[in-house]
């Protein structure tokens, strides 16, 4: 079993991503930098409207959804095209959240737990759920278009328990969403084909993080992101997948 056929690829994503930055970049130089982060909303919403594309999500979809998909133009922007250098204007006023959270990321990696609290506190000020989990989100989209390693967001997962223990349940519902995008993921890239293969991998990457088993996704979660996010179709979910009730933290 190959790819999914219909489904939404990380290809597909990008060439979407690209054609909008060049329609960013255009609009500024038209406009003479007038462009703002909502105007780049709502190209992004509108293009991926036209391709029938999701932004990476779980469940929910919450008002500032396509706000936070601006991490997917930033990574691609930044790491796939190399717009930072020739347009730094665009990347300070549009991405200045983008830029303080892979600042963050940077400190959460390199410092001691303490000093990089501290640290973390003069760049976001105090960090709420909602900031923290925008932080998981870049490193997600990063490993997502594979410009970062699964080892590093695994990492950085972990570290923020340490550094954060009072949001351990905002982020074990990081890792629960975490471990649902995943096997979405493998079953559209064919890797996951069967109900076995599907289970072997939830519970691979639920020993990463020392997971027992009610802190697992169920399968109407992972149906979800499979479906939404990936477009795989219900056929092929069914042959994987049981349908059970949702029991989790949306993202």
């Amino acid at each position: 079993m190959g790819m999914v056929k219909g489904k939404v690829d990380v290809k597909k994503r990008i060439n979407v991503l690209m054609d909008v930055w060049n329609n960013i970049i255009e609009y500024w130089e038209e406009s003479g930098g007038s462009l703002s982060r909502s105007d780049v909303t709502r190209i992004l919403m509108d293009a991926y409207n036209r391709e029938s594309i999701k932004p990476l999500k779980g469940a929910a979809n919450p008002a500032d959804l396509y706000d936070k998909e601006l991490a997917s133009l930033y990574v691609v922007g930044r790491y796939g095209m190399g717009l930072e250098e020739q347009y730094p204007d665009i990347f300070d006023k549009i991405f200045r959240e983008e830029i303080k959270y892979e600042n963050v990321i940077n400190i959460m990696s390199k410092e001691p737990l303490e000093i990089a609290r501290e640290k973390i506190k003069v760049i976001l000020g105090d960090v709420d759920d909602n900031t923290l989990s925008r932080i998981l989100r870049l490193k997600l989209t990063e490993v997502f278009f594979n410009f970062s390693s699964k080892d590093e967001l695994i990492n950085l997962i972990k570290t923020a328990l340490k550094i954060y223990p009072e949001k351990s349940k905002t982020i074990k519902n990081y890792i629960k969403f975490y471990i649902a995008f995943k096997i979405a993921e493998a079953i559209s890239n064919g890797e996951v084909r069967d109900r076995i293969s599907k289970e072997a991998l939830k519970h691979a990457l639920a020993l990463e993080f020392k997971l027992e088993k009610r802190g697992l996704p169920d399968d109407s979660y992972i149906r979800m992101i499979a479906r939404e996010v990936f477009n795989i179709p219900e056929k092929i979910l069914n042959n994987i997948l049981t349908a059970r009730s949702l029991k989790h933290k949306k993202f």
